[in-house]
């Protein structure tokens, strides 16, 4: 992966850059930081930041005319709630922006008083090899001075001719004009600056501007006001420097040594103003001071720099508890996103691992952005960079790419047609709305068989491996799949998954798609339960407004009484295992989703049904309300259960396109008693062991004899024995009590089973 590949994604992102006010400011001062500071009353470190950007803080601050009080989105606009369209704009996600419509915030109110309560206004100092190349400047007005004490601090030897007998001749007549000398000299007291007053320069060729490495005209900048004189000097001052280390302008042209004179400020780029959304901002007046001569006190400044609304984007951490708790700037995740993926990085990393897997790949920041940055696809591309140079971490995805291969061998089953020639439709349920309910799949492929003629085809659509990043295993499924679809002769597949429609559409675009909710509610089918429900929009049916509108059809055509949940199309926390990557966060997420609403959830996603049994949510799946079915939604809770439902609906498949019992594969161990309470077997679907796996453990054990007999025994008095079963990248650990013998058949009462990422080899002595 290139670094441009990923910092193209956000290059967009505005998030942590100038706000709109400080675009007017000459300067480009972070109005923004200063005033949060100013808020918080840290009058040394809001003044320390507005000293470095203004060079002369008591000045600018008397003189300023505060173009950046235009900008204040506090006060731009005309009434609450009033949509104002800004060209050249970046602007919220239907198209409009709100403003407050207050007046502007006092900013440079707020400067003044940062001058007037910093207790110490001493410059800094910095410890700076002196240069060799020396600079005259012709005029000490705010340009000159600027530039001069800029270079100053750099440690180059300048030197300020003016003709007249001080500084700032042309500001002599001003009321604060020894106000603006104790400043210019308080600037200056830290650095080494020769003044020569009272000397004209006669022109270029004066004597007394020779062995000057360059020469600036400060006189041929009084066409500035005097605010703009001060930036102007700013920016010339690095301008210069750039001519006396390289020989060249910022612009890329060469000069020769000797003396130049050149006036006008340089072009400084800056990024694209941009505006935020501020529905929904409560009013704050503008605070008024009780002194108007001596101006805002402490606590007056404090709470008028509390008027502003930090106004930056942060649509997407407020939105997504991910990028909320990691609070990373998007530019920065690109970095690292690169760096994490780079074969040969030039700085040690991996800094992005947990954040990575922890993104549901939902894109829903996406939906939201102003600007339209997918970080989903950014985090897709860590993954997928990840897997490629082998830095994943495979534990994050073992357990689901382990059930991925059983869907497409143990739990797969295909029949293109049950008629001679090919079908319009094939069914694909998907591979978890079978091990939730067998019944509903055979209900809705039923349907499907008996109107159009329909085949079917159960199998996965590849999220796991998709989301794993594993580009190897998941190319292998879809091609599988495009065969099958040719096999059946081109078919319309029927999708009863958003997330399953979305990967087809993505990756075998060739598939014509439609879902099965659109069928059945064309068919004139309703739900036939009443009763009130809020509808939970899985994430991906964001891209099907048809898939939602047929499921609310179906529903309120048989009485059920809809709710619209606030925040659509939210993860429901199954998407892109942030459960094994992140468990705290994926509770998280859990709850924030469940507590959205009290109702009951009406969800058409096989995957959220599953994860709000989990949690205890009351739902009902769509087809709960179209096809009656007792099976549902209890009997899918635990991970062996959800297994064995993938084998019912297997066989309820076979039987009913080809009249054919279904036996599933015999292992040894499936004739093992093994008691396993209710509680351990809720625990063991929290960390992803299944039933079976306890039950082969056991039975290598008792077959190898490798096995630890625990001191102290069961409570009971039996005996406590420890087995593992070890995987490629997962053990597993069973404790248990062996009951029983003679020519009754053993007994296996599992205390305990827990998992780690270490691996063992050899045998047990």
């Amino acid at each position: 992966m290139k670094q441009e590949e990923t910092t193209i994604i956000t290059a967009r992102c505005f998030h942590e850059e100038p706000a709109s006010c400080s675009h007017f400011c000459p300067f480009f001062f972070d109005v923004r930081t200063f005033l949060s500071r100013a808020k918080d009353g840290k009058w040394g470190l809001a003044y320390k930041l507005y000293r470095n950007a203004t060079v002369f803080p008591a000045i600018v601050s008397e003189l300023c005319e505060a173009p950046c009080r235009a900008e204040c989105q506090r006060g731009t606009g005309r009434e609450d709630g009033d949509p104002i369209q800004k060209a050249g704009a970046a602007i919220g996600v239907d198209g409009k922006i709100f403003f407050v419509g207050d007046d502007p915030v006092d900013i440079r109110a707020v400067e003044a008083a940062a001058v007037k309560f910093t207790k110490s206004r001493k410059p800094e100092t910095y410890r700076i090899q002196p240069k060799d190349q020396s600079v005259a400047i012709i005029g000490a007005g705010l340009a000159g001075l600027s530039l001069a004490l800029n270079l100053s601090q750099k440690a180059y030897p300048v030197t300020v001719f003016e003709r007249s007998n001080q500084a700032l001749p042309t500001w002599a007549a001003h009321p604060k004009y020894e106000y603006f000398l104790e400043e210019i000299r308080l600037q200056f007291s830290e650095v080494k600056t020769e003044f020569v007053y009272d000397r004209e320069i006669s022109g270029l060729d004066d004597p007394a501007l020779t062995g000057f490495s360059y020469v600036h005209d400060a006189t041929m900048n009084a066409d500035f006001d005097a605010v703009s004189a001060v930036a102007n000097g700013i920016e010339l001052s690095k301008a210069v420097e750039t001519w006396l280390q390289t020989g060249k302008w910022p612009n890329g042209e060469s000069a020769a040594s000797g003396i130049y004179a050149i006036g006008g400020a340089t072009d400084t780029v800056r990024p694209e103003k941009h505006y935020v959304d501020h529905n929904g901002e409560p009013h704050k007046p503008i605070v008024t001071p009780a002194d108007s001569i001596e101006g805002y006190t402490k606590e007056e400044a404090a709470l008028e720099a509390s008027r502003c609304m930090k106004c930056d984007c942060r649509v997407c951490m407020d939105a997504c508890e991910m990028l909320g708790r990691y609070s990373k700037r998007p530019q920065k995740i690109a970095i690292e996103a690169w760096a994490d993926t780079s074969s040969s990085p030039p700085f040690s990393c991996s800094t992005l691992t947990r954040e990575t897997y922890s993104c549901n790949l939902c894109g829903h920041c996406r939906s939201i952005c102003p600007v339209g940055v997918d970080l989903e696809k950014l985090f897709f591309m860590a993954r997928k960079g990840r897997a490629e140079t082998g830095k994943h971490p495979k534990v994050f995805h073992d357990f689901w790419l382990r059930d991925l291969e059983w869907h497409r061998t143990e739990g797969a089953y295909f029949s293109s047609s049950s008629y001679s020639t090919a079908a319009r439709y094939v069914f694909f349920p998907g591979c978890k709305l079978g091990a939730r309910s067998p019944l509903q799949v055979k209900n809705a492929a039923a349907f499907l068989k008996e109107r159009y003629g329909a085949g079917v085809l159960l199998d996965c659509c590849g999220a796991p491996a998709y989301w794993a990043g594993e580009e190897k295993i998941f190319q292998t499924l879809i091609k599988g799949l495009r065969e099958k679809w040719e096999t059946a002769g081109k078919p319309v597949f029927v999708f009863a998954c958003a997330y399953c429609m979305k990967l087809f559409g993505e990756f075998l675009p060739e598939i014509e798609k439609i879902s099965l909710y659109e069928i059945l509610a064309e068919s004139g089918l309703s739900s036939n339960m009443e009763g009130s429900f809020s509808v939970f929009d899985p994430c991906m049916a964001r891209d099907f407004p048809e898939m939602e509108k047929s499921v609310k059809k179906l529903a309120t055509d048989g009485g059920a009484i809809l709710t619209e949940l606030p925040d659509k199309n939210r993860c429901c926390g199954f998407g892109g295992h942030m459960r094994t990557a992140n468990p705290e966060l994926y509770n998280m997420v859990v709850d924030h989703r469940i507590s959205a609403d009290e109702a009951s959830y009406l969800v058409y996603c096989a995957n959220c049904a599953g994860t709000f049994a989990l949690a205890g949510k009351a739902h009902a799946h769509i087809l709960d309300l179209v096809f009656r079915t007792d099976d549902a939604p209890e009997s899918g809770k635990s991970l062996q259960q959800q297994r064995d439902n993938a084998i019912r609906a297997k066989a309820a498949l076979m039987e009913l396109y080809e009249g054919k019992s279904f036996e599933p594969a015999a292992h040894p161990w499936d004739a093992l008693r093994v008691e396993i309470s209710a509680p351990l077997a809720a625990d063991m679907s929290l960390r992803l062991i299944l039933a079976d796996d306890v039950k082969k453990a056991i039975y290598e054990a008792e077959r190898t004899g490798e096995v630890f007999v625990l001191p102290g025994g069961a409570s009971d008095g039996g005996e406590l024995r420890q087995c593992c079963l070890g995987g490629e990248i997962v053990t597993i650990w069973v404790q248990y009590v062996k009951r029983g013998g003679g020519e009754a058949k053993y007994v296996y009462t599992v205390t305990d089973v827990w998992s780690h990422r270490m691996r063992f080899s050899g045998t047990v002595d």
